[in-house]
């Protein structure tokens, strides 16, 4: 019984020491400003209204091996494609235009709060409104492992 109770409280530690992946934003000065837990298919979805054409647009990506995948950019305006230099042919889904995106892998994906874009940062089912860093502020979004217990003890 003894012994039943020690490795139950083993493998408790061993899990909590255990990593797990997360996705981690951080500012120009390295401060974490928000993390979302997530595992291997998990999607990510980066939305803001493009600066230059003001139209809504999401980069979808998914995350696989620790890296965000990007598998898709859709807008409202054919034109972000375009500035994207995304090669037609576009798929449609009545107002939202699409194309698909092969072989962008990121470890980082790096970006700047503007006045009009107000970023948010959907991961899986959680949401990270990014704008509420600032405007102007420069922010990385990478994925990032640490044992479960520092996780949970970030909640």
């Amino acid at each position: 019984m003894r012994f039943a109770g020690l490795l139950g409280v083993g493998l408790l530690f061993a899990g909590l020491a255990w990593p797990s992946a997360a996705v981690v934003v951080t500012d120009e000065h390295g401060a974490v400003r928000w993390r979302a837990p997530v595992g291997d298919g998990t999607s990510v979805v980066l939305q803001y209204t493009h600066s230059l054409y003001l139209a809504p647009t999401w980069e979808q990506f998914v995350v696989r091996g620790g890296r965000l995948h990007l598998r898709e950019i859709s807008s409202t305006r054919e034109a972000v494609l375009e500035y994207n230099r995304l090669a037609p042919p576009y798929r449609w889904d009545g107002p939202v235009v699409a194309a698909t995106v092969p072989g962008i892998v990121l470890d980082t994906l790096a970006l700047r709060v503007g006045e009009r874009g107000r970023p948010v940062l959907h991961v899986g089912g959680t949401v990270l409104p990014l704008y509420q860093a600032g405007v102007g502020t420069g922010l990385r979004v990478a994925v990032r492992q640490a044992p479960r217990v520092l996780t949970w003890l970030r909640r």
